[in-house]
């Protein structure tokens, strides 16, 4: 059975698709598994990186996509599902750009937001890891990614960030995990894009002092060339002057892997 982990948090702009994207490379190439990653997210800003691309004539690469849609599983009834393979070695079930179909999802019955688990339940059988690439909201989708998750990461920002917020997600993943799937474990908190200055010490500070346990002990600074590399499309650790990132975000990725045992 594939450990299947939702990187999630009800703020936009914290890293979760930054994280997942990065945790997908890392899986398939460094580490020789086999993915599938589900872009859960409207804006599709994961499929756009993970898929195949083209470049036209203003130099700009634009995804290649094809398959099933992300949507399409939320219905009553879904046909063979079809992912789409990517160019570095892992799977996807893909959301286009701005989707709106996606951003529909929000105003089914909540009993819809089963039908991803259900329909995707075989299909889980052929891989080593699932990654989820949850939107920023607390609705339907994230229902959906925590019910048929095995774990769940999420990756904060400590600018302008409150414990509140911590807080109302974490009890939003625990009022999943009792209601729909008790099989479901936090994995931990990650910190992403911490700079040097008081305010954030002072924020990191506090959620220490509140959630000791679930902090992760590895932590990603900013670090400009992590956006280079997902506006890219490529893992960090190609970049030539993008090895002090690399170092940072391979040890929470590797963190996430030795949680999740």
């Amino acid at each position: 059975m594939a450990k299947i982990i939702s990187f999630a948090n009800q703020k936009g702009g914290v890293g979760k698709s930054t994280i997942c994207i990065q945790m997908a490379f890392y899986l398939s190439i460094k580490k020789k598994k086999k993915v599938l990653v589900i872009d859960m997210d409207g804006q599709g800003n994961t499929s756009s990186r993970l898929a195949p691309r083209v470049e036209d004539e203003d130099y700009l690469f634009t995804p290649i996509l094809s398959g099933t849609k992300t949507a399409d599983l939320f219905g009553d009834h879904v046909g063979e599902i079809e992912v789409l393979k990517c160019p570095s070695g892992m799977d996807l079930i893909h959301a286009t750009k701005n989707d709106p179909d996606l951003f529909e999802i929000e105003t089914v019955q909540l009993d819809q937001a089963m039908n991803p688990a259900k329909h995707l339940e075989e299909l889980f059988l052929n891989y080593d890891y699932v990654l989820i690439d949850c939107p920023p909201s607390l609705g339907r989708k994230l229902v959906a990614a925590l019910v048929m998750s095995t774990h769940v990461v999420c990756p904060v920002k400590l600018s302008g960030f409150a414990v509140d917020g911590v807080e109302g997600l974490l009890n939003t993943i625990i009022g999943i995990k009792e209601g729909y799937n008790s099989y479901l474990e936090i994995l931990g908190i990650v910190i992403n894009d911490m700079d040097r200055s008081i305010n954030q010490e002072r924020a990191f500070k506090e959620l220490e002092d509140s959630i000791p346990d679930l902090l992760f002990k590895n932590k990603i600074m900013h670090r400009p060339p992590l956006d280079s590399a997902i506006t890219e499309g490529i893992p960090v650790w190609e970049l030539r002057y993008g090895h002090v990132a690399a170092k940072e975000v391979e040890a929470v990725l590797q963190e996430i892997l030795e949680r999740s045992e």
